[in-house]
């Protein structure tokens, strides 16, 4: 059978838009819980600290699928991995409204979790295989995750009014059903590796090490953040709930538009990629700064969110094509490792300000400390470049077995 306005569903940007569109539709559950935290504390009479683990388990999920996906992708592509791990996710995000205890609703993010770290990891593989567009395509596909997570923290709160807050999370369920059923309709161009690098290699890999880690201080550093900027906002600055999260949802859907940007910027060759990701850690750490300040005004908050979301933007494609295009490890290994080694600030971020904030009642004590794993990811950016050029020109000859012949270009140097 077939279906005309697929006729073409193998091109680039058909599998950019496809691969964007199901990641904008998972990701809303990143947040989706962060409005229905007041709610949730008193109906399921649980701490701060606890509620923050819907986002611990959900992450731990992400971060446990990440290798598997990897290694699966690297071996019988990316697709089946999309369509598996998407059915994964909507069956999580659909049974936990469903189940009365807290043990299973966190049960039920971490399957969640799981079914989301498969499908990110092989989206990713997707638009790093976009040939030309592969930069303005991982930026795209990055810039679809803010747009996620912005619209679970803007849409929210209206749901709950309508439906409750076991009604808003099944909402948020639904519309996995679609992502799942366009793998159905859209083809991949699966090609094989020229590398066949391994987990043991991406492990003892220092790029891939760096890479992480400096994901680790910009995108998981912000999406910390994100989860408490709404309580934020209303216990500092006496917003209304449902204004706050509107807040705090555009600095996340501001995204959609500075990690494209970043891979504009890579595309017309503006910045190097490690140049990229070094002002852009610089930048998250001086927004973290500003919101953990004592002395508080509305517009250093504000100044704090800019910065914040501009840093754990920008640098996505940077750091996601850097590492698919490393010659000694496999692509789908590299970039799953690279989102594990990211994520203690997405793991353990969220409860323990939610911990801190119980103990203190100070943001400057519960953010302050997310300056922690600012300071190595700025440290990991500055030895980000040497360590992927060394690994360039290593694993140049490990591939090919062979000098360069005569007039074929020498290995990348743009990471330097």
């Amino acid at each position: 059978m077939r279906f005309p306005p697929f006729e073409r569903r193998c091109s680039a940007p058909w599998r950019i838009f496809a691969a964007c569109l199901t990641l904008l539709i998972l990701t809303v559950q990143y947040t989706n819980y962060s409005p229905l935290i007041p709610e949730l504390r008193a109906t399921l009479q649980i701490s701060a600290g606890e509620v923050g683990l819907f986002s611990t388990l959900l992450f731990l999920g992400l971060t446990l699928a990440y290798l598997p996906a990897g290694v699966l992708i690297d071996r019988y592509g990316a697709r089946p991995v999309l369509l598996a791990s998407t059915l994964l996710a909507t069956c999580g995000a659909l049974l936990l409204p469903l189940v009365p205890h807290f043990g299973w609703l966190l049960a039920m993010r971490l399957v969640t979790g799981l079914g989301i770290g498969g499908a990110f990891v092989a989206g990713a593989s997707v638009a790093a295989g976009s040939g030309r567009l592969a930069a303005l395509g991982q930026g795209l596909y990055g810039g679809s995750t803010q747009v996620g997570a912005g619209l679970g923290l803007l849409l929210t709160p209206y749901l709950a009014r309508l439906f409750g807050w076991r009604g808003a999370f099944f909402c948020w369920g639904l519309p996995g059903l679609l992502g799942a059923l366009i793998w159905l309709l859209v083809d991949v161009e699966e090609q094989h590796p020229l590398r066949q690098g391994g987990l043991r290699r991406g492990l003892r890999s220092g790029a891939v090490w760096s890479l992480g880690l400096a994901h680790m201080g910009t995108f998981g550093l912000g999406n910390a953040i994100a989860t408490w900027i709404a309580l934020y906002l209303v216990q500092l600055d006496h917003l209304p709930l449902a204004l706050a999260a509107t807040c705090g949802s555009l600095a996340l859907l501001s995204g959609m538009l500075f990690r494209p940007l970043g891979g504009l910027i890579l595309g017309r060759r503006w910045l190097g990629s490690i140049t990229l990701v070094r002002l852009m850690a610089l930048f998250c750490c001086a927004g973290i700064i500003c919101l953990a300040l004592p002395w508080h005004s509305a517009p250093l908050s504000w100044i704090g969110i800019t910065l914040t979301a501009i840093g754990s933007s920008t640098p996505y494609a940077a750091i996601f094509n850097e590492a698919a295009s490393l010659r000694s490890v496999g692509k789908g290994v590299a970039q799953s490792l690279v989102s594990v080694i990211s994520s203690p600030t997405l793991i353990m971020g969220p409860p323990l300000i939610g911990f801190l904030l119980d103990q203190t009642a100070s943001y400057s004590d519960a953010f302050g400390i997310m300056l922690l794993f600012s300071a190595v990811a700025i440290v990991a950016a500055l030895v980000a470049g040497p360590a992927i050029a060394r690994e360039h020109w290593g694993g140049y000859y490990t591939v090919t077995e062979s000098l360069p012949a005569p007039g074929e270009p020498s290995p990348s140097t743009r990471s330097e």
